[in-house]
């Protein structure tokens, strides 16, 4: 009889261990979903193509905040397309340049997030 208490206390330990671990992972899938959102948001970036050298300067700003989202990345997939995303954003000689390969980065972004 002695047994049981001590028993029922791991039991009732491992149940709260269990919803922990239940509450961590919803925290971090929404943690994925919101830097995936905010990441396609930038991938998404339409520079106003009046002014050449402002839409060139705003679309490597945006690489720059984009880097800094990879960087909080919650697994190597997302990470790597949005490392990715970043530096096509960053390496663009000019906005029409962006504007041409905004698509497939946006869906290699997409598709590491899981839409």
């Amino acid at each position: 009889m002695r047994l049981v208490g001590p028993l029922a206390a791991a039991v009732i330990a491992l149940g709260s261990l269990t919803a922990c671990d239940a509450i961590q992972g919803v925290s971090n899938t929404a943690d994925k979903v919101k830097l995936c959102a905010d990441a396609i948001s930038l991938v998404g970036f339409s520079p106003d193509m009046s002014d050449p050298q402002k839409a060139l300067e705003e679309t490597q700003a945006k690489a720059k905040e984009l880097e800094a989202l990879a960087s909080s990345a919650p697994d190597e997939q997302v990470k790597k397309a949005l490392e990715e995303a970043a530096n096509g954003m960053q390496n663009v000689n000019s906005a029409a340049d962006w504007v041409q390969q905004k698509a497939d980065l946006a869906a290699k972004v997409s598709s590491a997030c899981g839409g």
